[in-house]
């Protein structure tokens, strides 16, 4: 009986030693970033360059596969009534990615198959010459992904609720075109309570930008301008694509030649402490890198950026920016974000989908791991819902909201005014407006 009861005892203190190495094994694993940690994605574009993309096709009903791809980068077309599938897709992706909160937007161009480019249809924007050309209707296409998916769902509060995890942003704009405002304005009355920001847009883009067409964007342009005040004064984040320098031959660092441009952008949409309105919030893609953009110390020209504009400017890390820069030198890049720790993001910047989101998120545990663990729940995941949620406050206390829906509705006679913020002289300092004016004053007498 005693040898019976010496072996319980023995068997149950091993269990508890096992129990107490697995429990700290667990909390070691979580502390230290495991697979198991959660973020945000900052960055994820549902659809591609031919305006195609993923949806959920488990069920077979589209040709192609589970996310309805029939063939690289082309997908079958979701006719109206099943577009949920598109926003249903991507919910998965993010459950099975332990992904919490994601800004989404279209793209805001498409490539053209030009008559010389015959010999193969291209996918992306760098497999030939062809053009690029503006794609107004992505905008819609997401908008009525979502409103389909409210209706598909509209009794069952679980899954309507999962639409508070995804912040859709408009895309589909002209950065040069002076009335582009105006359709800002139209999307956001066509689709009341569905969008929370602006972006990403495309202003100084490498290779992307010499494919367009007419005007090259730049982030100081008259038409940006009137775009991201707008965007202020209405509280929408914009999340914009500015390279700090031009494309720099290999090897070749540049100086950052292009950021003169942005910090001008910066500049006008501040507002010092006290003022009645707000600056306007940016979130600036990739930290300024891309393709072939080479730049000496770019953590220093971050920091200066900061030092001036912390207060409204948020640094997306996500696609080019690991592998260029971050990963080789993971010591300076922590010691900054450890001095701005809420001002950094991380994102996917995944094209025409999301289910390579996490693995894109998960290239950067090593600066997660390098980072306080504080600080690195910051960057994965809380600073952007924390951004989110306050543009949604400030909507909400300026009645800009339906309800306690976090989008932005704007008031049915509302017109952002025809003039404002652009390199055009006052009625009064116009040599000829002044006189005509002057002419009809007297004809009125």
């Amino acid at each position: 009986m005693n040898n019976v009861l010496l072996g319980l005892i023995k068997l149950v203190i091993a269990c508890h030693l096992i129990m107490s190495a697995v429990n700290a094994s667990d909390r070691a694993t979580a502390e230290d970033g495991s697979s198991e940690r959660n973020f945000s994605d900052c960055h994820i574009h549902l659809l591609n360059f031919l305006q195609r993309g993923e949806f959920l096709n488990d069920d077979g009903k589209f040709p192609g596969s589970k996310r309805g791809e029939i063939d690289h980068q082309r997908y079958a077309v979701l006719p109206s009534g099943d577009r949920w599938r598109r926003i249903a897709g991507l919910l998965q992706d993010m459950d099975q990615g332990h992904i919490d909160y994601a800004l989404v937007c279209g793209l805001p161009v498409f490539k053209k198959w030009a008559v010389n480019e015959t010999y193969q249809r291209p996918d992306g924007y760098l497999d030939n010459e062809s053009h690029v050309l503006l794609a107004r209707d992505s905008d819609v296409t997401i908008a009525e992904s979502i409103l389909e998916y409210r209706r598909k769902f509209a009794n069952d509060k679980d899954q309507l609720a999962r639409l508070d995890r995804i912040a859709p942003f408009l895309c589909a704009v002209e950065p040069t075109d002076l009335g582009a405002v105006d359709q800002l304005v139209q999307r956001i009355q066509e689709y009341p309570g569905v969008w929370q920001g602006i972006g990403e847009i495309l202003s100084r883009h490498d290779d992307l930008t010499h494919l367009q067409l007419g005007e090259r964007p730049r982030s100081n342009h008259p038409a940006m301008l009137r775009i991201c005040k707008f965007a202020g004064e209405n509280h929408l984040p914009v999340s914009i694509h500015h390279n700090i320098a031009p494309v720099s031959r290999s090897g070749t660092d540049r100086p950052p030649l292009y950021l003169d441009e942005l910090v001008e952008l910066f500049r006008y949409c501040h507002e010092e402490p006290g003022s009645v309105r707000e600056s306007t919030e940016f979130i600036w893609c990739h930290a300024g890198t891309s393709r072939r953009i080479e730049v000496d110390n770019l953590p220093y020209w971050i920091e200066e950026i900061l030092k001036l504009f912390s207060d409204h400017v948020t640094i997306d890390l996500s696609w080019l920016v690991w592998d260029n820069y971050i990963k080789n030198d993971l010591g300076t890049w922590a010691d900054l974000i450890e001095e701005y720790p809420a001002q950094f993001i991380l994102g996917s910047d995944v094209v025409g989908g999301s289910s390579a989101a996490s693995e894109e998120l998960r290239k950067f545990e090593p600066l997660l791991q390098k980072l306080k663990p504080k600080t690195a729940r910051l960057v994965a995941r809380d600073n952007f819902h924390n951004l989110l949620n306050r543009m949604a406050e400030r909507r909400r206390t300026a009645n800009l909201v339906e309800e306690e829906g976090p989008g932005i509705v704007l008031p049915r006679d509302y017109a952002f005014p025809e003039y404002a913020h652009m390199p055009r002289l006052r009625d009064e300092e116009s040599f000829v407006r002044s006189r005509l004016k002057q002419e009809s004053d007297k004809r009125a007498k």
